[in-house]
């Protein structure tokens, strides 16, 4: 089965908009990005759309990469004491002359919607009530729609990074899956993914993963995104989902769910 994240990212959508209209304000998330990627620009776009759809007020702050690194958390701390804030994000990749994580803990945990910060990830492994990091989140959201039951499963986690990765460990750890972690150089793996029941990429290379290396009905979630003659793709080939119970294809799979659960976690954050 191919996943529709569209679908998905609409029907969340639907379910957030009765929510906000329930509320006396509308929520506001605030977005903090320096430099001028097109690419990243256009993201931005896309969740401003959506913010704007479900009744959510978007705000993005925008900078030059020449921009310094105080300066980034000044105005971060300046929004955060701002009431009418009621989440913010940094807009990731950053100038790689700042120092990104620095940049991230400026963010308060109670107001870290994307949960980057040191203190909000920590508050994410310590508690079960806690925002999900979007992308660990939208795996988590497809797993639960089909009723996938995760514990005593072989999970492969492709990619130790905090945007995918990482959290997606901590969701399977407490749901009591049994772990193989691997990344772009380990040696054979498909040796480790063909005896995975599920596995969940993100290292950012194209196509990566083929048929022959997934065990037949695996389920494989995709959150890698990187570029292949001009098009956004992921780390699994699309021939993967003709032996895939679920695949998420890139682009249309996990990204629109991410987006919507970026908002989720705003509501979320206001609620608690």
């Amino acid at each position: 089965m191919i996943i529709n994240g569209k679908q998905i990212s609409l029907e969340i959508q639907a379910a957030l908009k009765k929510d906000i209209l329930k509320l006396s304000r509308p929520p506001r998330l605030d977005i903090v990005y320096a430099g001028d990627d097109p690419v990243i620009e256009n993201f931005l776009k896309i969740k401003m759309r959506l913010g704007k759809e479900i009744g959510a007020k978007t705000m993005v702050h925008l900078f030059t990469e020449l921009v310094e690194e105080d300066t980034l958390i000044a105005v971060i701390k300046k929004i955060a004491a701002n009431k009418r804030s009621d989440g913010i994000i940094v807009q990731l990749p950053l100038p790689k002359k700042l120092n990104s994580q620095k940049v991230l803990n400026a963010v308060p945990a109670e107001k870290d919607t994307d949960v980057l910060s040191d203190a909000a990830f920590d508050f994410f492994v310590k508690n079960d009530d806690a925002n999900i990091p979007p992308v660990a989140g939208a795996f988590m959201e497809i797993l639960k729609r089909n009723k996938i039951e995760v514990k005593g499963k072989k999970v492969a986690i492709m990619g130790r990074g905090k945007l995918v990765g990482k959290p997606f460990k901590v969701c399977m750890q407490k749901a009591g899956a049994e772990i193989i972690e691997l990344n772009s150089t380990t040696k054979d793996p498909e040796q480790y993914l063909l005896t995975a029941d599920i596995i969940a990429t993100g290292i950012g290379k194209p196509h990566f993963i083929k048929p022959e290396m997934l065990k037949e009905n695996a389920i494989l979630l995709d959150g890698g995104t990187s570029e292949k003659n001009g098009k956004v793709v992921g780390d699994a080939d699309p021939s993967c989902a003709e032996k895939s119970a679920i695949f998420t294809p890139v682009p249309g799979g996990i990204g629109p769910i991410t987006v919507a659960l970026l908002f989720r976690n705003l509501l979320k954050s206001i609620k608690s």
